[in-house]
C-alpha cells in the first residue's frame, strides 16, 4: 500500500507542475473588460495553439481533482 500511495503523490505532483506550466504557457486575455465579464463569449471560442492548451489545461485539471480525491480517500 505504501509503494501505491507513493506512486500516486508522485503522479499528484507530476500533474500539478504540468497544470501550472501549461497555465503560464497561455496568452493573457486582452482588454479591461474581461474583469467584469465583458469578454464572456470568448470563453469557449479557443483556436488554433490556444485551444489546444485550453484542452490539455482541462483535463489536467479533472486529472488533478480525481487525484485529490483518490489521495484523500487512501489516506483514511
Amino acid at each position: 500500500m505504501g509503494f501505491l500511495y507513493t506512486l500516486i503523490v508522485l503522479i499528484y505532483l507530476m500533474v500539478a507542475a504540468a497544470l501550472v506550466w501549461v497555465v503560464l504557457l497561455q496568452e493573457p486575455k486582452q482588454g479591461g473588460g474581461d474583469l467584469l465579464g465583458g469578454g464572456a463569449t470568448d470563453l469557449f471560442a479557443a483556436r488554433g495553439v490556444t485551444g489546444g492548451l485550453y484542452r490539455i489545461t482541462i483535463w489536467l485539471g479533472v486529472a488533478f481533482a480525481v487525484l485529490s480525491i483518490i489521495i484523500g480517500k487512501i489516506a483514511r
